[in-house]
């Protein structure tokens, strides 16, 4: 059968043929006779025979090959068989005999006969190397939702260049030990980094010990971090209590919010970072202590140290490897994955089928997210949880949810450029934002900046917000 013929032609630019061998499982077309007129690259790859001479060759040249030839049962029965299949494997001349499933078709002519035998065969050991392969990645992703929740399964979620250089750092550092300071706003995910990180250590076998340093009351916080012995004051447990400091022992200790801790607490952490050893409240002595740290802030720790409120030592010893995690805002490429990550995590966890509407993408796209990716996780699962179980495909968003006016569209069809510096808001390209876009949100989108500084910009140049690019003057 000439490959030029009608049978191969799907259309100008694509052959049946071209179809057939990119498929990744052995495809043979015989004749009446059990000639070879087609097999794509995976036969001529197992068997290492050219396409050229399996066209001179018959199927009974394999007979010796083979325990069962489906090619003869398809012609006696004239219906589809499936059939487990014995061969021998000489592709490499070592005669060993595998495996595969082959289930033949018969094409019968205008009389009945059958005219063609289209055979597939799939290698039983390759699929179940591949079946075995994605049960252990589908593993894994459930026991990291099950265990971390969404936050963790989402630090995945990352196309933007911004993030995936974020991620390539984490990656470099995360093997070896030394201190990292992640900034970034509230919500944006440092106590992800920070798990991300711990797992791909060599302490992921190890305790994660998470401070929240804002949470801590002040009067208690060095028994919370160091612990304390027994009796060391009132309302004191009396058996003593193992600080969170020391709990962290052999694996990572992750700080959180390190800048809210007061003055008098930063000089005894120094020292606890400097000796790697805590003494606890009422002991006389230090034990040491081997974890590896992680310290996170939503505060710009230099402008701290410059007004007096952070120690400047400590802000040098946590500034070893800082990685910034941008705003959700200024990845915007991120924001449909996560809300699908998210929606998917949701309708799961409360046994829903729901999925978004374009015109909704848009909008979570558009929206500024001052919450950040915590915002973000939120929105969506209040949309699952307060639309009907009978509405599959959720439409809108409700107004109470999100602090702006979503009626509008929230993006242009043109895609939003990459975030521009103050000075390169020129009066023109604010006039053209306002111009394309239906709402200061999505002008905001559109510059990739935050809305509050297009309102800035917009008092600025003295625009309205409804003026027009073509209003602009000459």
């Amino acid at each position: 059968m000439e490959e030029n013929s009608p049978f191969w032609r799907l259309n100008g630019q694509l052959s049946l043929s071209d179809v057939l061998d990119n498929i990744d499982v052995g495809i043979i077309i015989y004749d009446a006779a059990g000639n070879f007129l087609f097999m794509n690259t995976v036969m001529v790859n197992w068997r290492n025979i050219p396409r050229q001479e399996y066209l001179k060759m018959n199927v009974r040249d394999f007979y010796s090959l083979l325990d069962v030839c489906v090619f003869d049962l398809v012609c006696q029965k004239k219906q589809r068989v499936s059939r487990m299949q014995y061969y021998k494997n000489i592709h490499k001349g070592d005669q060993t005999v595998r495996t595969r499933i082959v289930t033949g078709t018969p094409i019968f002519d205008g009389e009945g006969n059958v005219k063609y035998v289209v055979m597939m065969l799939q290698d039983v050991d390759e699929f179940e190397n591949r079946r075995k392969s994605l049960l252990e990645q589908h593993k894994v992703l459930i026991e990291s939702s099950e265990v971390n929740g969404p936050k963790d399964s989402a630090t995945m979620v990352a196309q933007s260049p911004e993030m995936l250089r974020v991620l390539s750092i984490a990656d470099t550092v995360a093997p070896i030990d030394p201190t990292i300071l992640l900034l970034g706003e509230s919500g944006s995910g440092k106590e992800v980094f920070a798990h991300y990180i711990h797992s791909h250590s060599q302490r992921s076998k190890k305790p994660m010990i998470t401070v929240n340093c804002a949470a801590l009351p002040e009067n208690l916080i060095e028994a919370e971090l160091f612990g304390y012995e027994k009796g060391s004051f009132t309302g004191a447990d009396r058996s003593g209590k193992v600080g969170l400091v020391e709990a962290a022992n052999g694996g990572t200790l992750f700080l959180d919010e390190i800048n809210s801790l007061p003055l008098i607490v930063q000089g005894k952490v120094l020292r606890m970072i400097e000796e790697k050893s805590v003494r606890r409240v009422g002991s006389n002595s230090a034990k040491k202590v081997d974890f590896r740290l992680i310290a996170a802030t939503n505060e710009d720790l230099l402008t701290l140290v410059r007004a007096g409120r952070f120690r400047e030592d400590l802000y040098y010893r946590l500034n070893v490897i800082p990685l910034v995690i941008p705003p959700l805002r200024s990845r915007r490429v991120d924001i449909i994955p996560l809300s699908l990550h998210f929606l998917h995590y949701y309708c799961q966890q409360y046994g829903l089928k729901k999925n978004f509407s374009d015109d909704v993408l848009k909008q979570l796209q558009a929206y500024h997210w001052p919450g950040n990716v915590r915002e973000l996780r939120n929105v969506v699962e209040r949309m699952v949880v307060m639309t009907p179980n009978s509405t599959t495909e959720i439409r809108s968003i409700p107004q109470e949810i999100l602090c702006e006016d979503l009626d509008a569209p929230a993006l242009p069809d043109t895609p939003p450029v990459p975030a521009r510096s103050a000075s390169e808001l020129t009066r023109e390209r604010v006039m053209e934002a306002l111009s394309v876009c239906r709402d200061r949100s999505s002008a905001a989108a559109y510059l990739g900046v935050s809305r509050r500084k297009l309102q800035y910009k917009i008092r600025e140049y003295g625009l309205s917000p409804r003026c027009r690019y073509e209003d602009k003057p000459s």
